[in-house]
């Protein structure tokens, strides 16, 4: 990790490195605390739910399932690694597996 002329981590480094931190972490108080201080600095973690509409411009596609339901098409499967948005800017994309038309 580098810091700058004043000794200091740059923001941009403590947010990767919380990210990485929440992404390893237990479910419970430990990933809770370190979601609180993503907040904080104005970062918020995104999930997709299964069925939501898979959306390029939040969800990136991991994965694709096979399905025969034409009502299932596009839309998430699961979610395989969350996303992290700041200030409405994604910092990373919903990892996601879709379902897709057999």
């Amino acid at each position: 990790m580098s810091t700058d002329d004043a000794g200091t981590t740059p923001i941009a480094d403590r947010i990767d490195d919380l990210i990485t931190d929440a992404d390893v972490a237990a479910d419970g108080d430990e990933r809770t605390g370190i979601i609180d201080r993503l907040a904080a600095l104005g970062v918020e973690r995104v999930t997709a739910s299964a069925g939501t509409p898979f959306d390029p411009t939040l969800h990136r596609a991991v994965a694709r399932v096979p399905t025969t339901s034409g009502i299932d098409v596009n839309t998430i499967e699961e979610t395989v690694r969350p996303g992290w948005r700041h200030r409405g800017h994604m910092i990373r994309y919903v990892e996601v597996k879709v379902r897709v038309h057999r």
